[in-house]
């Protein structure tokens, strides 16, 4: 797998974070996604002071995971989803797709889904 680049004005994000497999993410509405010439580009639309210049830009395994957050299929689902497509070691995969999601969380381009009528998420 290749390394996971999130680029922006503010550098890059490497957030080491351990996640819950079972917690599902969705998108921030504040964001959209760009395809440009081949790339995938996330911009913020409602943007803060430090944000105001930024736009990051995911490789292909960030882009594949970014089209995956749909704020219904949980961490886990995810990550097995990935393991069935990229041949990688299931721990290099997680490890990947943990600072990813770390990365993503920092910018406030994703966020946790509350699921009321279920305590375990």
């Amino acid at each position: 797998m290749s390394e996971i680049v999130l680029e922006g004005t503010l550098g890059i994000c490497y957030c080491p974070v351990s996640m819950s497999p079972i917690t599902v993410y969705r998108k921030n509405p504040d964001f959209v996604q760009r395809d440009v010439a081949g790339e995938c580009i996330l911009v913020p639309i409602r943007r803060t002071l430090p944000q105001a210049n930024s736009i990051y830009v995911l490789n292909d395994t960030g882009s594949d995971f970014w089209n995956r957050i749909d704020g219904s299929r949980s961490l886990q689902e995810i990550t097995a989803g990935f393991a069935e497509e990229y041949d990688v070691a299931v721990e290099q995969l997680s490890q990947d797709l943990e600072t990813l999601l770390a990365d993503l969380l920092s910018i406030r381009a994703i966020e946790k889904v509350a699921f009321a009528d279920d305590p375990s998420r």
